[in-house]
């Protein structure tokens, strides 16, 4: 046995703590990677069943029945695929309650804005959703001296394309249909600039 151990070959240190740095670092590159290479399946199964620009309410969530990942069957949601390539995206819901949550997100699933509703205070939303490029698309309607609606804030947000996101809880047959007519009051609209 001892004269089998002496014939292999003495294992370089140097080579073996070489080799596992290189695959320390090939992992980390993989990781950092795979999102951008992975194709954001979810947001196109959306683009081809959602028009642009409207919001629509969703089913209620089964496993079969599931549009985006990790959607609570204790909920239901109010969808917008947005695109501001041609001009400004309008978006406006009310919160009436807690458990409500307004959400935007790119096409890659990052949430870039979030609006909690507060218990005991009714929140409204009003978003309007830019470009983000520097063409000139004119004068808004605030510089042109039209005003908005002073209880009515204005958050404007740039992004290019997304989903935003209403979330109602499902609070039991008593809350269902006002639940429903607030989903169905959230807008998603393009508005000229």
């Amino acid at each position: 046995m001892r004269k089998f151990l002496d014939m292999l070959p003495r294992i370089n240190l140097r080579l073996v703590a070489a080799a596992f740095c290189a695959v320390a670092i090939l992992h980390i590159l993989a990781t950092l990677v795979a999102p951008e290479l992975a194709p954001s399946r979810a947001y196109e199964q959306i683009s081809q069943e959602m028009p642009l620009n409207t919001m629509q309410i969703l089913p209620p969530v089964t496993p079969s029945s599931q549009r985006l990942p990790f959607m609570a069957p204790d909920a239901r949601y109010a969808l917008c695929r947005f695109d501001t390539k041609d001009g400004a995206v309008s978006l406006t819901a009310t919160l009436p309650g807690p458990g409500w949550i307004v959400a935007l997100y790119s096409t890659a699933g990052d949430n870039f804005f979030t609006s909690v509703a507060q218990p005991g205070r009714r929140t409204d939303v009003s978003l309007l959703l830019v470009p983000s490029d520097d063409r000139f698309r004119g004068l808004t309607p605030e510089a042109k001296g039209a005003s908005t609606r002073p209880d009515e804030p204005v958050l404007t947000v740039p992004a290019q394309t997304g989903v935003a996101l209403v979330r109602a809880p499902e609070q039991g047959q008593a809350y269902r249909a006002r639940n429903l007519a607030e989903l169905k009051r959230a807008r998603c609209a393009f508005r000229s600039l």
